[in-house]
């Protein structure tokens, strides 16, 4: 664990970003925790018990010891990571079903603006940097009297680790040192940003962008529900619900995320 003093230098980071928002009409709390279980359990919690009135809230964590994915995995936190999850009220009742696919597109395009350009998607809701994970995006909702809240988790390598070959991070890209606020200064206001419009329009507006950054876009994969193989063919893309289009031998199919996962094959 950091001693005091670095504490103090990150609480001082997340206040000087909350300004930041602030001065470009993007109202959020954002607030620097240096150890907890996982960021989105805590704004989950938060919003539950009545936090919901103080609007958007971002938590940034220094270490998580019970971080999680998709289908309950476990997102292995080695130090060297980005762990922050965004809390943000919709109307209630709102479909919110496809909002990770837009993640996804928001969380890209800010890693391109900083020069990871080689940083594609992978349905549903993985960042991949030449062919190995650099990222994952969690939502999560709580429902409470005022607002539908979603809760985005997004976790994203920094530094690579010797001992996870199928993952790398942005020092892969030559940034010595990456540091979790400059990612956070480009990734806060276009997550601010880009809701709103979701909260209006939903996926469409980011569909064609998604699936330029489709990584598997045109190779053969298949669909897996808890392990077992239940279809395969070809990704062709994502469509206006957030749905995987696949062509596979039956003919064309939408997939939902739900509990699903992809590979290649």
């Amino acid at each position: 664990m950091r001693c005091g003093s670095f504490h103090s230098i990150d609480a001082q980071k997340a206040q000087t970003l909350e300004d930041q928002l602030a001065a470009q009409g993007l109202g959020c709390n954002v607030r620097w925790i240096e150890q907890t279980t996982s960021t989105n359990a805590d704004l989950l919690r938060h919003v539950r018990a009545g936090g919901s009135a103080l609007g958007p809230q971002l938590l940034v964590a220094g270490h998580q010891t019970a971080g999680r994915g998709r289908q309950a995995r476990v997102w292995q936190d080695a130090g060297n990571c980005l762990l922050t999850s965004l809390a943000w009220p919709f109307a209630r009742g709102a479909a919110i079903g496809g909002l990770s696919v837009a993640v996804g597109v928001w969380l890209t395009q800010s890693l391109h603006g900083l020069g990871a350009r080689a940083a594609r998607l992978k349905w549903p809701n993985d960042v991949l940097l030449d062919g190995r994970k650099l990222a994952g995006v969690l939502v999560e909702l709580a429902e409470t009297p005022e607002a539908r809240w979603a809760v985005i988790g997004i976790g994203l390598n920094l530094r690579a680790q010797p001992d996870m070959p199928y993952a790398t991070g942005l020092d892969a890209i030559g940034i010595d040192s990456p540091d979790r606020w400059d990612v956070l200064h480009k990734l806060a206001p276009a997550l601010l940003a880009g809701l709103p419009i979701y909260a209006q329009s939903g996926l469409p507006p980011w569909v064609e962008a998604w699936n330029r950054l489709h990584a598997w876009a045109g190779q053969a994969v298949a669909v897996l529900d808890q392990g077992e193989t239940r279809h395969t063919g070809i990704a062709l893309g994502v469509d206006e619900s957030g749905c995987l289009l696949l062509q596979s031998p039956q003919g064309l199919r939408r997939v939902s995320s739900g509990d699903v996962s992809l590979r290649l094959v």
